[in-house]
């Protein structure tokens, strides 16, 4: 299926009259891409990881759905868009390794799915929700929420950066044991990062699931990083729930995320507004399609993302590009810049990757440099991700196709220079 297949006219005649967004040519991976995506040219974005970016093309394709649902709103919201929505899906799961698509949905992003999974269960007294201390901080909340209002109890595996695979599951491993040594207790759920956010380190998260798995807990993956970074195949996983953001490293517009729910999960959850498809018969699908009145274009432009991934060489070839590039990128920095890396195992690097910042933890004026240093480099029109973690401030830093090695050398530069220009206005 391509996305000829997929074309709002193939399902209303009418809708041809509409002009769709021709697919240009598209230069090599570098600076020259950037004329193809929607960026200011003088925006020193290293942050990427945050809120992705767009190539043009998408944009322009985001509107043109938008067009279409305007031209016939009665057509396009009873008979044409449910068809998108589904064969959209139809062609991206072969992306993420799910051969039935009808275990997929969309959802605005990961925190959403998560908060459908988590309200599918009935808690009761000694169940255990299982997250790390870095798990993403809207879905701990939405755990803590949960445990707030339920007889569930959230219990934290600690992690320190810098730390191997194998301490990670030598950590789950102990608390797990120290679970099962609780009189009444057991694991109803485990959230497991594929990567986490902050520090942006890919986990482990194949061992985990067979490990939570094997204990008869449900396991929920935050693969909310993961949708273009690193491969992903759910069939093999054998999780019950996982959730990505398409936005992210796929190309797609801002509130377009994939939540799979595996089928005999289908009947337990349910979107988080419920709406005219609260019915057994219309089933899990129709329940999260119809969620009342909404606009669809954003989880349609699924598939001008694709046609771009496709036309400039596939996925594979972005993702060697930007491993590349952030290994690079992290090399450079520290040669030249003396900025360490948090940790140097490829194995945990995808697109991302961290840096140690020369500020102390502790320092009252080095803490404050920290805590407004993002907001700081903004100002400076360049961007990355500063936060704290096991004593040290850190900062991670992403690769794009649209960027290069020049890009980290010249943010490296002005990194130095912000935090000695902070650090001297507060001495004076």
């Amino acid at each position: 299926m391509n996305n000829e297949d997929i074309c709002p006219s193939k399902y209303d005649n009418s809708l041809a009259a509409i002009a769709k967004p021709a697919l240009p040519a598209f230069p090599e991976f570098g600076k020259q891409m950037r004329a193809f995506f929607s960026l200011d040219p003088n925006y020193l974005i290293l942050n990427n990881g945050s809120f992705g970016s767009i190539p043009k093309y998408v944009s322009d394709s985001f509107y043109y759905y938008h067009l279409c649902s305007e031209f016939n709103p009665d057509r396009w919201m009873n008979y044409v868009v449910k068809e998108l929505f589904m064969n959209t899906l139809k062609r991206f799961s072969p992306y993420i390794g799910c051969k039935d698509y009808t275990q997929l949905t969309f959802t605005q992003n990961t925190t959403t799915s998560i908060n459908s999974a988590l309200r599918s269960f009935q808690f009761n007294s000694g169940d255990i929700i299982v997250r790390y201390n870095t798990t993403y901080g809207g879905c701990y909340n939405s755990i803590s929420f949960v445990c707030d209002r339920s007889e569930a109890t959230a219990i934290d595996i600690n992690l320190s950066f810098p730390c191997s695979s194998e301490d990670i599951i030598d950590s789950t491993l102990k608390t797990i044991e120290q679970v099962q040594a609780m009189p009444g207790k057991k694991i109803r759920l485990a959230v497991v990062d594929a990567i986490s956010a902050l520090p942006g380190i890919v986990f482990p998260y194949q061992k985990l699931v067979t490990i939570f798995k094997n204990l008869g807990a449900k396991v929920f993956v935050d693969a909310a990083h993961a949708l273009g970074q690193i491969d992903l195949d759910i069939d093999s996983l054998g999780c019950d729930y996982l959730s990505t953001n398409a936005h992210k490293w796929f190309f797609t517009k801002r509130g377009c995320a994939i939540f799979y729910v595996a089928k005999e999960l289908h009947s337990e959850v349910h979107p988080t507004t419920i709406s005219w498809a609260y019915n057994p018969d219309l089933g899990w699908n129709q329940a999260f399609f119809s969620q009342g009145v909404t606009d669809y274009s954003a989880y349609l432009t699924l598939n001008p993302a694709m046609d771009f991934i496709e036309a400039v060489g596939g996925l594979k070839k972005i993702q060697d590009y930007n491993h590349k590039l952030a290994l690079d990128g992290m090399e450079l920095l520290k040669s030249k810049y003396n900025l360490e890396p948090l940790t140097t195992d490829i194995s945990q690097i995808g697109t991302m990757f961290n840096i140690k910042l020369p500020l102390k933890s502790g320092n009252q004026n080095h803490d404050l440099i920290g805590a407004n240093l993002s907001k700081t480099l903004l100002m400076k029109n360049a961007s990355g991700a500063t936060y704290k973690h096991n004593g040290n401030w850190l900062m991670r830093l992403t690769a794009s196709i649209f960027s290069d090695a020049t890009d980290f050398d010249h943010f490296g530069k002005l990194l130095i220079e912000t935090i000695n220009e902070e650090k001297n206005k507060l001495l004076h």
